[in-house]
Formats: structure tokens, sequence, C-alpha cells
């Protein structure tokens, strides 16, 4: 006695359910190099910054898709302007001057920033993938 078929409805169903993970697999796929730090410092107090970031440093869990760019700029006299952007977007911006205390202080602040941006960015990302995209059009 040969076995009788599933109804169609079921064979739908369970036809659905695999592409849906298969495009779900091909999504996860996807292969980057997360959470790399760039120096561009040109000078000694850019170094230490970058030396004290870099040791500090602890990626909020979960985060992805980033690379962190600290990047230093001549200013006045012994001072220089460091910048931390993630990705492209600056996310924080000081004067630095040759005190390591100083230094010190402004890497933890930094780190606290670039910490929050990221922290808030993965959520940000999780708002907009979620259930609710269709809109009704009307601003």
């Amino acid at each position: 006695m040969a076995p009788t078929p599933a109804p169609e409805s079921l064979q739908n169903f369970f036809h659905n359910l695999i592409e849906d993970e298969k495009v779900d697999s091909e999504k996860d796929i996807v292969v980057e190099i997360d959470g790399l730090l760039f120096d561009e410092t040109l000078t000694k107090s850019g170094r230490d910054f970058y030396d004290l970031f870099y040791n500090n440093w602890v990626a909020p869990p979960q985060s992805k898709n980033y690379s962190i760019f600290i990047k230093e700029k001549p200013f006045r006299m012994f001072t220089t302007i460091v910048e931390v952007k993630i990705n492209e977007t600056m996310v924080f911006q000081s004067i630095l001057q040759p005190r390591y205390a100083y230094i010190e202080n402004l890497s933890q602040q930094a780190i606290d920033r670039v910490s929050r941006m990221l922290a808030n960015y993965d959520e940000i990302m999780r708002q907009l993938d979620g259930d609710d995209k269709s809109g009704t059009g009307i601003y």
C-alpha cells in the first residue's frame, strides 16, 4: 500500500520554510573583518593616545561591521588635534597636549564615547531591520 501524499497546503508551507531558511543563511554568510583599529597618528603624543586606546578598548557585545580610525592633525605649537572615527563618522575630536596624564584621561573619554556610539548604532540597526518596515507613505 502506497503512502498518501501530504495535502497541498502542507507541501507549500514546507517549501516556503525551506526557502526562508536559505535566505536567512545567505544573510549570515557575509565575511568581513570587524573591529579593526587604524593608527593614523603623527607624533609621540598621538601614538601614546593610540596605545592607551588600543590597550583599554573592549568592543560592546554584538557590535559588528565597524572599523575605528584614530587620526591626528597638526595644530598650534606643541598641540595636535586627535579624531576618532567609526567607519566614516567622526565621534570624538579633541586637542591633544603632550602630557601623559591628560592623554590618558582623553583616551578614556574617547573609549567611552565610541562604546556608546557602537551600542546605539546596533540598537538603531535592529529597529530599522524590525518587522514594522511598512509605512503609509504619508509624511
